[in-house]
């Protein structure tokens, strides 16, 4: 008989371990679906009824977001020196420096294409003329007409242009 009651007191011991594992594998199941059920009802798609309203950003000054401050920008990307052919078998030997907006930041100077503004540079002064571009309103005219189309170029990123050197032979 008693080894009967032992039998029987394994068996109920065994029985009590299989309903507390079972009780732990349910709880985690409830906590594992609890936590998807946040997860995607907090990703929902419905707007947020207390939201504030978005704003729209508007650009300043020639696509740039932040107001540049007067005097020099606080970032300049110099492109490489360029000789380019002017009329009459004469030529420009040109380095330009290019004025980044307040908003833009760069890692390294490196990290700004410049191919683009070097082209725009090249097709702009191309075949012009030595005697308008040794004068003072033939400089500022060039200048404006590459600060116009190397802006475009690059909107919101480029406001302004800086002739650092200008040879003309």
């Amino acid at each position: 008989m008693a080894d009967k009651k032992q039998v029987a007191t394994d068996g109920a011991s065994g029985a009590k371990k299989k309903s507390g594992k079972g009780k732990i594998v349910i709880a985690l199941v409830g906590v594992v679906l609890a936590a998807g059920a946040y997860v995607v009802g907090t990703k929902s798609s419905a707007p947020a009824t207390d939201a504030e309203p978005t704003t729209t950003t508007i650009a300043l000054v020639d696509g740039c977001m932040k107001r540049p401050e007067p005097g020099v920008p606080k970032t300049v990307v110099d492109l490489p020196e360029m000789s380019i052919n002017l009329a009459d078998g004469h030529y420009l030997r040109a380095a330009i420096s290019l004025g980044l907006c307040a908003d833009v930041v760069l890692a390294t100077p490196e990290e700004f294409l410049s191919a683009p503004a070097r082209d725009i540079a090249v097709a702009d002064l191309s075949g012009q003329n030595m005697t308008s571009l040794s004068t003072p309103a033939g400089r500022d005219a060039a200048k404006q007409r590459l600060t116009t189309e190397i802006s475009a170029a690059y909107p919101g990123v480029v406001y302004e242009i800086f002739l650092v050197e200008f040879v003309m032979q």
